[in-house]
């Protein structure tokens, strides 16, 4: 009987250590996949950033002045600053927007036309016309 409790221990023992392996192996990947999407992505770039700059201690404690919940002081104006962040980024958007397509249309639009007006003239307008001319010049002369 002592001889199966200590199989069944080594068998244990030999269970936790392929687990323990397995879980490093894990680890290791994992950790690999970070570095990769650390070096290959626009948010890993950021976070290399922010970690160069040793701000990360500052975005951990904003963190964990949340364990409160949203009862807290600090989540209320934390959700203050993201709301006035997301006004703020539409206001801009709109404006880039704007501003891009004013660069597209030019400054100014400016609109020519020609209007023609066609008038049908019949020759005895032109001849009242012509009679008409004729009485003032007539009327003139006297």
């Amino acid at each position: 009987m002592a001889s199966n409790d200590k199989d069944a221990d080594f068998m244990d023992y030999v269970d936790s250590v392929k687990r323990k392996e397995m879980r490093e192996q894990r680890q290791a990947e994992a950790q690999r996949l970070r570095q990769e999407w650390r070096e290959t992505t626009w948010a890993g770039g950021i976070i290399n950033i922010v970690e160069k700059l040793h701000i990360a201690s500052f975005f951990t404690a904003i963190g964990n002045s949340f364990e409160k919940g949203e009862d807290s002081t600090s989540f209320y104006l934390t959700s203050l600053v993201y709301k006035i962040g997301i006004i703020s980024a539409g206001i801009i958007t709109v404006y880039l927007l704007g501003w891009f397509t004013r660069l597209l249309t030019g400054d100014e639009i400016i609109l020519d036309e020609e209007v023609v007006i066609v008038e049908k003239v019949t020759k005895s307008q032109v001849e009242a016309e012509e009679r008409a001319k004729a009485k003032k010049n007539k009327s003139k002369s006297q």
